[in-house]
């Protein structure tokens, strides 16, 4: 879009608002117009539109027509969606909001803050506007930004850039600058219910049905009470026999079960909204989860500060000969060691499904993305150290081993303290140390051994010599 003015907000009667505001009155429509200039009025009027206009800040029903479409300006946009949002969605159940917002946390505005270059920028931030738009039962349907620019400040340009990258990995609304909105009805948000955990069954168009039906039996006997399993799927996947699956197992463990639909692109996004539970965690038909994974996982969580838990899974390898079904060949458990370094998160993207993340800790961290959830374990572990639980494995991923996540962003970055960097270092050079005197330690007994072979120790050693003398020349 056209780049908005720096100096001015975006609810100023420019042309660009204007033609929003016309891009969304669709004929007949019954307008709201609360703080807004008399042009933007006139405007509308001029199009045969009904026209109220509020001139103060607060939002008032009045008579008549309950309005189709409500256009916020000036100091009605913080007033309304702050403290009358839920009036208007009583008062105007079927009415869209459209309103523009300089975003007070944008990156740049918190940087100006934060170096005293710039006070504090009055007003919301994208993000709290959003919160408020779902609490009150609306939704952004439509959104135009402008891109928070680079700069502004007096720090190192490294510096400032690790700042920016980082916060846009915290809440990406840090981003904008400003921009225009358009808000619709929707169900109200819900608050999320503390002890339950949500799993999010991914259905692929090629999941096998007899391996779905070993993953929701597996889901079934888990010792986790109280258990949400949903039922993810893009439009058109058939999900019958998940659901006869679901109904068989239902006597074999307390869980509530539900659907979830959406397009392909949109439908991670769409089940972590739908899922009501605290504690959340994926799973697809690969899957095998074992009857104690997910409660050792939630009380990692309850007695511990992190925002996340992952635990050792196995990857199950097949093998297969003519004439033969196909078999288990091995189970590898994944990753080794008692350690989780941040190099297992990208290794082995298959750790989203041996997870669970306490969403009270990540704040706007964005769980999903159009990306999927291959880069989920790397992108958490960047941000928030999590709690590992080694030992045995307690689930399973079946199939061949999936690419790393190698296509992380270069922009992305670690929150780590300084002397976990500095004990890493040592722990990796002290390795090496041990490696080295153990191939020492190899030679020197192998040389003894062959001392005590005389013709074996002069053949090597006049061997020796002459490919000495031969580099020499």
């Amino acid at each position: 879009m056209n780049a908005l003015s720096e100096e001015a907000s975006p609810s100023a009667a420019t042309e660009r608002w204007m033609e929003w505001v016309r891009s969304r009155a669709r004929a007949g429509a019954v307008v709201s117009l609360v703080g807004a200039s008399p042009a933007l009025a006139e405007a509308l009027r001029a199009r045969g539109l009904s026209v109220r206009a509020l001139p103060g800040p607060e939002w008032k029903r009045g008579k008549g027509p309950a309005p189709s479409l409500v256009v916020l300006e000036g100091d009605a946009v913080e007033r309304v969606l702050e403290e009358g949002l839920e009036a208007l969605r009583r008062e105007a159940p079927g009415a869209e909001l459209v309103f523009g917002l300089r975003n007070a946390g944008s990156a740049r505005a918190l940087m100006g803050a934060l170096t005293g270059e710039a006070p504090v920028r009055a007003g919301l931030s994208e993000q709290r506007m959003l919160r408020r738009l779902a609490e009150a039962g609306y939704r952004v349907a439509h959104r135009e930004v402008v891109p928070c620019a680079s700069g502004g400040t007096a720090l190192a340009e490294d510096t400032a850039q690790a700042l920016r990258a980082v916060l846009a990995q915290v809440s990406p609304s840090t981003q904008v600058e400003e921009g225009l909105y358009v808000a619709v009805p929707d169900e109200p948000g819900r608050a999320l219910v503390a002890g339950l955990l949500s799993v999010v069954v991914t259905v692929d168009p090629g999941a096998r049905d007899a391996a779905l039906d070993e993953a929701l039996f597996a889901l079934a006997c888990q010792e986790q009470q109280p258990l949400e399993l949903l039922l993810a799927a893009p439009e058109g996947v058939d999900l019958s026999a998940a659901e006869a699956a679901l109904e068989r197992y239902g006597r074999l463990g307390s869980f509530q079960a539900r659907v979830v639909r959406a397009s392909s692109g949109a439908l991670y996004a769409e089940a972590v909204r739908e899922a009501r539970g605290r504690y959340l965690s994926f799973v697809d038909a690969r899957c095998l989860v074992y009857p104690r994974h997910y409660v050792e996982l939630v009380r990692a969580l309850q007695t511990g500060r992190e925002a996340w838990a992952v635990a050792r899974a196995f990857r199950t390898e097949w093998a297969s000969s003519e004439g033969t079904p196909p078999y288990v060949r091995a189970k590898v458990p994944f990753p080794l060691g008692e350690r989780l370094e941040v190099e297992h998160l990208v290794q082995h993207p298959e750790l989203v499904h041996a997870m669970v993340i306490d969403r009270g800790r990540i704040g706007p961290f964005a769980v999903a993305t159009e990306s999927g959830l291959g880069e989920l374990p790397a992108r958490l572990g960047a941000l928030f150290p999590p709690v590992f639980l080694g030992g045995i494995a307690s689930c399973e991923v079946r199939g061949p081993r999936e690419p790393p996540a190698a296509a992380m962003a270069p922009g992305t970055w670690l929150l780590r303290p300084l002397d976990a960097w500095v004990e890493a270092v040592a722990r990796i050079r002290d390795e090496t140390l041990q490696a080295r005197e153990f191939r020492h330690r190899m030679v020197d007994a192998l040389n003894a051994r062959v001392h005590g072979i005389p013709w074996v120790h002069s053949t090597l050693k006049t061997l020796a010599n002459r490919l000495k003398s031969g580099n020499e020349r």
